[in-house]
C-alpha cells in the first residue's frame, strides 16, 4: 500500500471547556479534490458511549469547512450539557 501524502489547508485552535482541541483541514497532495478533517479531540454523550469520531471525505473544501465547524459546535453542546472529552489523533 503506498503512502498517502497530505497538505494542511486550514488549521483551527479552539479551546472549549478549558480543553484544547486542534483541527485540520487537510488534502491528499496529488488529489485536489478530495478533503477530510482531523481533531485532536473527539467527544462523548455519556461515559458508556464511545467517542464520536468524525470520519468523513468531502469534494470540496466549503464542506468539509462546514463540517469540521459544525462537529466543533457539537463538541460544545455536548460538553454544555455533561458530555466528556476522549483522546483523538495526536498532531
Amino acid at each position: 500500500m503506498a503512502a498517502i501524502i497530505y497538505t494542511v489547508i486550514k488549521e483551527f485552535f479552539v479551546e472549549i471547556h478549558g480543553y484544547p482541541v486542534k483541527a485540520r483541514i487537510l488534502s491528499p497532495i496529488n488529489d485536489d479534490k478530495t478533503f477530510t478533517f482531523q481533531v485532536s479531540s473527539h467527544f462523548k454523550n455519556t461515559s458508556g458511549q464511545e467517542a464520536n469520531v468524525p470520519a468523513s471525505t468531502f469534494t470540496s473544501y466549503t464542506n468539509a469547512e462546514r463540517h469540521l465547524l459544525g462537529y466543533l459546535e457539537a463538541f460544545q453542546n455536548t460538553l454544555d450539557l455533561g458530555g466528556e472529552v476522549a483522546p483523538g489523533n495526536a498532531f
